[in-house]
């Protein structure tokens, strides 16, 4: 599992997206298991703030898995494609290149893949780190916020 945070705070995402028709795609795997920062209602909490601020959202959509072509290549729509100026990628950095790939489309990805990791059975997050070091959810978020980035989802 990819373990990742966002980059940018929200109105530093809305303004870079305001005049453009934006389509928001999403993993329901690793992007919504790392604190909702993806997934599908993260997504939809994400097009509800944007629409609010004047952002054209014209749709989103998920898949289980946005690192296997076939499922993103399963969800392509041609005409909800059509009118889309940029793809806003709530995904690892693979999935963002493979909606890219699949819809091509500018991909605009605001999520930072920090490293590989997993999730014990009680849903709490370890990534791991330098030397096969477990980081906690709490070290990850201080790892993170040393290098700027935030892991919470934006809405």
């Amino acid at each position: 599992m990819l373990m990742v945070a966002r980059d940018r705070s929200y109105p530093e995402l809305r303004d870079v997206l305001i005049g453009r028709r934006v389509v928001i795609w999403t993993c329901n795997t690793c992007a919504r298991l790392c604190n909702d920062i993806g997934g599908s209602d993260s997504a939809e909490r994400l097009a509800a703030a944007l629409r609010e601020d004047g952002v054209e959202v014209i749709g989103t959509l998920s898949t289980s898995a946005s690192c296997l072509e076939g499922k993103v290549r399963a969800k392509a729509d041609a005409e909800l494609m059509s009118g889309t100026d940029v793809i806003l990628s709530m995904t690892c950095n693979i999935g963002a290149l493979c909606a890219e790939r699949v819809f091509r489309k500018e991909v605009l990805n605001p999520i930072v893949t920090v490293g590989a990791g997993f999730i014990d059975e009680n849903r709490k997050m370890f990534v791991c780190g330098e030397g096969n070091k477990k980081l906690t959810a709490e070290e990850l978020s201080d790892a993170a916020a040393e290098r700027g980035l935030r892991c919470d989802p934006y809405a």
